[in-house]
């Protein structure tokens, strides 16, 4: 249940699925001025805001792996000469502390915010005020403003997973695509991007039973889709619904949905059911450090921060060495370290690195096509969404893990545009 608000907030940000070859004038955005210089010998700070320990969404795996990156970057001499402190601050999945947590990031003089997760909303207006760059916002706040505030960079595109979806399901062995979505509005946006993959992986979605928000039995909706022949399902609902279909629907299908919704220990207790399952990933498997190494170095710094064992139990290391979740979160601060390290002269504040980032193109991180920050998207209402592509993976109940589904990678964005224009 941890990411409730995928489907609801993906649905709001996308803009219209079907004008995706308009481009945006969206500008770089953020001031020359802002925040202190920091003294010489002095330490950096970074913030990662998230909830801990709360009785809704909590992100303890994204908090570790972030520490384990900045254990990383201080071995080798942290940023400009700097050590740098890691600030944790917990939004508890309420609005006010949500903004309580932004404007303590001004108060404390951070150099950044790393992996915020908050869908409260009202963080990015007061960071933007300020000039504090936000790296690897999770995209899913109620106002929107993650995907559109010229101080965020975004770098996991799991909102874009049904247009991918269909090609994940081919590539499982599925034969003939469908789709179990809602009857409400909003949405028709992901339904018409699961549309336009399924078109563009040459298979047409051949039926789409759309079901209200309150269905707790989906047996009906499973039976339909098996008497119409359809043997792989774009599961276009929340957790608990997508549950519902898969359990209904039985081991003869083939169902798609974004990495992280579907709870791990879920999968676990469906047995070799869940074997089913396929899943659109932001990033490469930790279990694929032979193949890249900079994930080999991410889990080298993983297993570093558990053995470290420091014994804050709202950050268990552990969770981040077997989570899929959290390369995202390493990442963000790798790029902190590139851009920030690149800042002509001395002097470290957030205006600087914020300017230094909206120069930044061709940026390699090992895992991903290089990043251009100096090209907002072209999806209306999500300019600030960096990285388009994803990956397929598949959940294997042998090894109680996720493997990756063929080593292709699969442009969302391509597919939605060329279908646009």
């Amino acid at each position: 249940m941890r990411r409730r608000h995928t489907l609801r907030l993906a649905a709001a940000a996308l803009g219209s699925a079907v004008a995706l070859a308009a481009c945006s004038e969206s500008g770089s955005g953020g001031g020359d001025t802002g925040g202190t210089p920091v003294a010489s010998g002095a330490p950096v700070k970074l913030m990662v805001i998230s909830a801990i320990g709360t009785a809704g969404s909590n992100y303890p795996d994204m908090l570790a792996a972030t520490k384990a990156a900045v254990r990383g970057l201080n071995e080798r001499g942290g940023i400009k000469g700097h050590q740098v402190e890691l600030v944790h601050c917990d939004e508890k999945n309420d609005p006010e502390a949500a903004k309580a947590c932004a404007q303590r990031a001004v108060d404390e003089n951070v150099l950044a915010v790393v992996n915020e997760v908050s869908a409260s909303g009202g963080i990015m207006p007061i960071l933007e005020a300020a000039s504090i760059p936000s790296i690897g916002s999770s995209g899913i706040s109620a106002d929107l403003s993650e995907l559109s505030s010229p101080v965020s960079f975004v770098l996991s595109p799991l909102t874009y997973y049904p247009a991918v979806c269909p090609a994940l399901l081919k590539k499982a062995g599925a034969t003939k695509l469908g789709l179990v979505g809602y009857n409400l509005s909003l949405s028709d946006r992901l339904v018409k991007m699961a549309e336009i993959g399924a078109t563009n992986a040459g298979s047409p979605l051949a039926l789409e039973p759309r079901v209200p928000i309150d269905t707790s039995d989906f047996t009906p909706t499973a039976t339909q889709l098996t008497r119409g022949g359809v043997d792989g399902t774009v599961l276009v609902v929340v957790d608990q619904a997508a549950y519902a279909v898969i359990q209904a629907g039985g081991t003869d299908q083939k169902y798609c949905h974004s990495l992280g919704v579907l709870s791990r220990d879920w999968l676990i207790e469906q047995g070799a059911q869940a074997d089913s399952v396929v899943l659109a990933s932001a990033f490469p498997e930790l279990s694929q450090a032979d193949a890249f190494p900079e994930v080999a170095r991410a889990v080298k710094e993983l297993e570093a921060e558990a053995a470290a064992a420091d014994g804050d139990p709202a950050a268990d290391p552990a969770k981040s060495i077997t989570s899929t979740n959290t390369l995202g979160a390493w990442l963000s601060v790798q790029i902190v370290e590139q851009v920030a390290n690149a800042i002509p002269g001395d002097e470290l504040t957030s205006a600087a690195l914020l300017a230094q980032l909206n120069k930044t193109s061709n940026l390699d991180l090992g895992v991903l096509p290089p990043l251009d920050f100096t090209k907002p998207s072209p999806i209306p209402g999500a300019e600030r969404l960096f990285n388009t592509t994803m990956r397929g993976v598949r959940w294997d109940s042998a090894t109680k893990s996720y493997l990756p589904l063929g080593t292709e990678t699969y442009d969302a964005l391509q597919i939605l545009t060329q279908a646009g224009s």
